[in-house]
């Protein structure tokens, strides 16, 4: 039975202050050496994933803006894809949310009854400012293409603009820093699925999914997977959710990840399920 590992990124492999993947290199080393596929399911963007997957040395299927698109390696592992895929550059793109002009057009209406920011309003410096990010960093995620991050003021709103956008084919999701505004359509789940199906049609056999993230938005795609994985949030802990055989990781961040990824693997190897 083959592994194909899906993980979020920002407070699971990343660390959610600065960002780094430092404490989860000898996992990452090894599944490299295994041949493990690791895709990344993340609300970042295409330039931001791309970047990333450079300083890990992965050449791997990526996700990204909450299930928004899904991006494989063009001429990956000889894989062919069905006619809803699109080549673009170097990938072959399956989109499933909708496209960033009309998601903008209908935040733009909103910012007229609620007090919201999104990264659209926003230079580059500012992004910067809010999340860490280097200014160059900051540039690369304010290429959307399929959802448009955000700021509420009040919380007390959020049912009003819940019921706002799903007027028009939109819904509002959480994150570790900001809520997303995405088609109603697309989460990490129907993503996850997607992929799962593109690779059982072309490698011709099961594979165990695992799945790891921290926050709402990683819901659909804990729920997706055989193995689900939660890590804990520096500050508020564990996300309060119940799921069958959820494993908790035993730290915050990219430390969290590697301590919970070494664990499973070890007992996946030990009972021969691979």
């Amino acid at each position: 039975m083959k592994i194909i590992i899906f993980t979020d990124l920002d407070g699971s492999l990343l660390n959610h202050d600065d960002y780094s993947f430092e404490g989860a290199r000898p996992s990452l080393d090894r599944l490299r050496e295994a041949r493990i596929p690791l895709i990344f399911v993340t609300s970042k963007t295409r330039s931001e994933v791309e970047r990333l997957q450079d300083a890990m040395r992965i050449r791997e299927p990526f996700i990204v803006e909450n299930g928004g698109g899904i991006f494989f390696p063009g001429n990956y592992r000889g894989f062919s894809f069905s006619g809803e895929c699109l080549k673009d550059g170097d990938f072959v793109v399956l989109a499933l949310g909708v496209p960033y002009d009309r998601i903008r057009g209908v935040f733009v209406t909103m910012k007229s009854r609620f007090k919201i920011t999104g990264y659209g309003d926003l230079s580059p410096e500012e992004v910067a400012w809010l999340t860490g990010l280097s200014t160059a960093e900051a540039r690369r995620a304010k290429v959307r293409e399929f959802s448009e991050p955000f700021l509420l003021e009040s919380v007390e709103d959020l049912p009003a603009l819940e019921g706002l956008v799903k007027q028009k084919g939109m819904k509002i999701v959480r994150g570790g820093r900001f809520y997303h505004l995405i088609g109603a359509g697309q989460d990490k789940g129907a993503a996850v699925r997607g992929v799962r199906d593109i690779y059982r049609r072309n490698d011709g056999g099961g594979h165990i999914a695992i799945g790891i993230g921290d926050s709402e938005n990683d819901l659909p795609l804990l729920q997706t997977v055989d193995i689900p994985v939660l890590i804990p949030h520096a500050e508020r802990g564990f996300l309060d959710v119940s799921l069958p055989g959820l494993v908790k990781a035993r730290e915050s961040g990219c430390r969290g990840w590697n301590e919970a990824m070494r664990r499973i693997l070890d007992e996946l190897f030990q009972t021969d399920r691979i």
